[in-house]
């Protein structure tokens, strides 16, 4: 779920937010296993914006089915940051954070508009609806797997997760399905 502050219209605050004259950024927090709802509130408490994309699931237990929401990222988060001007090193100490995903010794900010494209595909309960941003026709990468950096065209969205995409292996078009966590879309 998106924390920040809302505006007068109810929409939550853009990321691009500026503090001191750079411009915010959506970065990345590797959480603990199964700590990402502990870790949103612990950063809350430190007045750093979050946000936890989660999903409905059903979990079975002795005999019990419950449904129950998740993280939809196991194990992450965002949070905004302008890392020029704010301190961001108390996040790495913060319970429930195993650690700000870094690069040369600064946090890495998400690609410009993939963690705003995933706001804007949230209910008002934070459950992320991803066949929101999916449409058949679009252009596909896959980031993950034996066909990784490879482009294709999706081709169906499932309700269990998975999108069939077609993909042009030896000039023809070849189907596979592939779960849509491991695909970004080409713009």
């Amino acid at each position: 779920m998106l924390h920040t502050n809302f505006c007068n219209n109810g929409f939550p605050d853009s990321a691009d937010k500026s503090h001191g004259g750079e411009a915010a950024r959506w970065c990345v927090v590797q959480t603990h296993q199964h700590s990402e709802s502990l870790a949103e509130r612990h950063l809350l408490s430190q007045n750093f914006r979050t946000y936890l994309p989660k999903r409905m699931r059903t979990v079975r237990h002795a005999r019990r089915v419950r449904t129950v929401s998740s993280a939809y990222f196991d194990c992450y988060l965002f949070v905004s940051l302008a890392v020029h001007q704010q301190s961001w090193y108390p996040i790495n100490s913060t319970v429930g954070v195993r650690k700000l995903v870094m690069s040369k010794g600064m946090p890495v900010p998400a690609p410009y508009g993939v963690v705003e494209s995933l706001i804007s595909a949230t209910d008002e309960d934070g459950i992320l609806h991803p066949d929101i941003l999916l449409r058949p026709g679009q252009k596909i990468r896959i980031i993950d797997g034996p066909f990784s950096d490879q482009l294709g065209v999706l081709d169906h969205v499932g309700s269990a997760g998975a999108v069939r995409i077609l993909l042009d292996i030896m000039n023809r078009s070849t189907p596979i399905t592939i779960d849509r966590d491991k695909l970004s879309i080409v713009s």
